[in-house]
């Protein structure tokens, strides 16, 4: 591997948490993981493609989607570098991906089979494979409170439930977003003209103020009344 197998981004990704640089590393030289670069709008992943290995990004972003039978895309998540992808499936038998996976920045991925994770000896591979599990455990947590904004029967009950959870992650009534309106309106199952209308009508009604991306949250327990 060169030198961006060590960038900032690898070493701070959540698979290879408590490990030193030199641990790092020595998993890299003896495990079977391939870089590719990807410019943007690029396809990394294919709905229907087999996964053997987890995708690491380094640098760029990249989003998970579906298609609809419109041919609208459904937006899973937006990820950045740090991020991984495919962790859920390359353990599966069937391990066929849901989603396409699409550069929207230019994009260096780090592919990591999982048979050199489960492979990786010592109180390294002990390491791996706990984080690993804590990865797993945070998509399925992801996944849930999509399931959660989906579920809600008001556009408006989607965004305060999807605003509210932000703030409590950034620790703030006031935030900025990483995605696009427009993606934020396909994770809630809405097209943008209708997110973009209700936002304004809670705005006018007090309970929050938009700023381009970032949103300020001015009465939460009134967003909190307003999700079923």
């Amino acid at each position: 591997m060169d030198d961006l197998s060590l960038s900032p981004a690898l070493l701070k990704a959540s698979l290879f948490e408590g490990l030193s640089p030199e641990g790092v590393a020595a998993f890299l030289r003896s495990a079977r993981c391939r870089m590719d670069s990807f410019p943007r709008g690029a396809i990394v992943l294919s709905q229907g493609d087999s996964v053997t290995a987890a995708g690491l990004l380094l640098s760029g972003k990249i989003k998970a989607y579906r298609l609809n039978r419109q041919g609208e895309e459904n937006l899973q998540s937006v990820m950045g570098p740090g991020s991984m992808f495919g962790d859920m499936l390359m353990a599966t038998d069937n391990g066929k991906s849901p989603v396409t996976v699409e550069c929207t920045e230019d994009a260096r991925v780090l592919f990591v089979p999982f048979e050199s994770i489960m492979a990786a000896s010592g109180e390294l591979g002990n390491q791996l494979r706990v984080n690993l599990l804590h990865e797993l455990s945070a998509r399925y947590w992801a996944l849930n409170r999509k399931v959660r904004y989906l579920s809600e029967r008001s556009l408006r009950g989607r965004i305060a439930l999807f605003l509210l959870d932000a703030a409590r992650d950034q620790g703030s009534s006031t935030f900025t977003l990483s995605m696009t309106r427009e993606a934020m309106a396909s994770l809630l199952g809405v097209n943008r003209s209708a997110l973009s209308r209700e936002l304004s009508r809670m705005e006018k009604d007090g309970l929050l103020a938009v700023y381009r991306g970032s949103f300020r949250l001015l009465d939460r327990k009134r967003l909190e009344g307003c999700a079923d």
